[in-house]
């Protein structure tokens, strides 16, 4: 009997343990495939926002580095992000108004 018991414990385990990871690994999506037919501008920026989407849900996306102070400098969209490197010294930069004004805030070493 005991043998019975331990064989459906395990099993029972098995089966949430592949419905949990199964749930788990839903999150992640494929990357979406490149159309490469048509020339047109429409599907181009299509391409670029699928493939952006895909780089913010499987955590792959990198901030463009500038030696330029971007605040009054760079045109941007309101919430986009950048690496200001100032001699070595690095500013997160974020986008506040959909123009050329930048909000940063200075990086420090991890301890």
């Amino acid at each position: 009997m005991a043998t019975c018991s331990k064989m459906r414990r395990f099993i029972s385990g098995l089966i949430i343990g592949l419905f949990i990871s199964g749930i788990a690994y839903g999150y992640r999506i494929a990357k979406p495939q490149r159309i490469t037919d048509f020339d047109q501008r429409g599907l181009v920026v299509a391409n670029e926002n699928f493939e952006r989407l895909w780089q913010l849900t499987n955590g792959r996306f990198n901030l463009d580095i500038v030696t330029v102070n971007p605040d009054g400098n760079t045109k941007g969209d309101v919430g986009d992000m950048l690496l200001f490197n100032n001699s070595g010294t690095y500013y997160l930069a974020i986008n506040t108004t959909g123009a050329k004004v930048w909000r940063s805030i200075l990086l420090t070493d991890t301890p």
